[in-house]
């Protein structure tokens, strides 16, 4: 017992902490709100004409470029039809021009009065006849040339081929789904936030929004005005700036949002903060002393706290490392 009782006696009376001055200056606290990456520009691409198919040129996970031939659908058929209006026209091309001869013949036979203006008529109308016919079939085979356009199955925009839906040799109605195209360039997030945050959205202002643990910039596009009538909430329509990182639809994004500011404020660390008999204080050293001070918190913002109270001020030392263990008025070495 008396071994014990020296032991005691020879504990140090005075405390090693780390102290930090009291700042003045603004702070704000914001809160965070989870959205949804959605791929602004995909399509799904279908047939636009029956047939079978002939030709694919891609696979699922492939890059396409605007206008690259994704797929081919047979045109026996149609190139038959195609080379037969051309033979027509040809045809057609030959009468015309053996009636505007005629034509011109019966033009001079009724100056001279040599023939009936009824028999002149008959050969104008014969000969308008015949170039409305011409018409008609050049129209018929831009008609089919367009046909055999549609069946060359084209990428609209670049982007990559996130489904297939179609095989060689598979027969395609008018319609028939043949894959899913996704721009990967233009990617949208919708996030949801309450009213009261409305008022912090500024049409194509920049801010930064979190994806995998990692900061990206995105435009403002504005609130949509379609809300949420059980959850009193609002869409918030943002666009990702190009980067060369890669994104899959459907991932979360984190967007944080000024909550609350102060300004001309008292700011000290969140660890110069503890609990002492349920109330907040800080201990300050004071002569060489640990004066405990009860405060008011205000804010937090990060590792710093906004704070109010009537007995510090800028400057003054608070302790931030060995505050836990030490008394009031205790003496304290740095």
């Amino acid at each position: 017992m008396k071994h014990l009782l020296i032991l005691i006696l020879a504990l140090p009376l005075f405390a090693v902490v780390v102290t930090e001055p009291i700042q003045r200056g603004s702070i704000s606290s914001k809160q965070n709100f989870n959205g949804t990456l959605n791929f602004n520009q995909k399509s799904r691409l279908a047939s636009e004409s029956e047939g079978k198919v002939t030709k694919l040129y891609f696979d699922e996970g492939d890059y396409v470029k605007k206008g690259q031939v994704l797929l081919e659908i047979d045109t026996q058929i149609l190139d038959a039809n195609i080379k037969a209006t051309k033979a027509s026209i040809k045809e057609q091309e030959f009468s015309l021009q053996r009636a505007n001869l005629d034509f011109k013949r019966y033009e001079a036979l009724l100056a001279k009065h040599s023939v009936s203006k009824q028999k002149y008529d008959e050969f104008y109308f014969q000969k308008l006849q015949l170039e409305q016919k011409k018409i008609s079939l050049e129209a018929s085979l831009e008609a089919q040339y367009i046909a055999k356009n549609k069946k060359h199955i084209k990428a609209p925009f670049s982007g990559y081929i996130s489904q297939r839906s179609v095989q060689v040799g598979e027969w395609l109605k008018e319609g028939s789904e043949l894959a899913l195209l996704i721009n990967p360039n233009k990617i949208d997030i919708i996030i949801h936030l309450p009213s009261s945050f409305i008022k912090n959205v500024s049409k194509y202002k920049t801010v930064m929004v979190t994806i995998n643990e990692k900061e990206y910039k995105t435009k403002m596009l504005g609130i949509l005005l379609s809300g949420n009538e059980k959850t009193r909430t609002f869409p918030l329509k943002l666009r990702l700036l190009p980067n060369k990182d890669t994104f899959f639809d459907g991932m979360q994004a984190r967007l944080s949002l000024e909550k609350s500011s102060s300004s001309n404020v008292l700011l000290i660390s969140r660890d110069g903060v503890i609990k002492r008999y349920g109330k907040d204080v800080v201990f300050i050293v004071k002569d060489n002393k640990a004066i405990m001070v009860p405060i008011h918190i205000i804010d937090y913002e990060g590792k710093k706290i906004a704070i109010s109270s009537s007995e510090l001020k800028a400057g003054d030392k608070v302790i931030i490392k060995g505050n836990e263990r030490i008394r009031p008025n205790q003496e304290i070495r740095k």
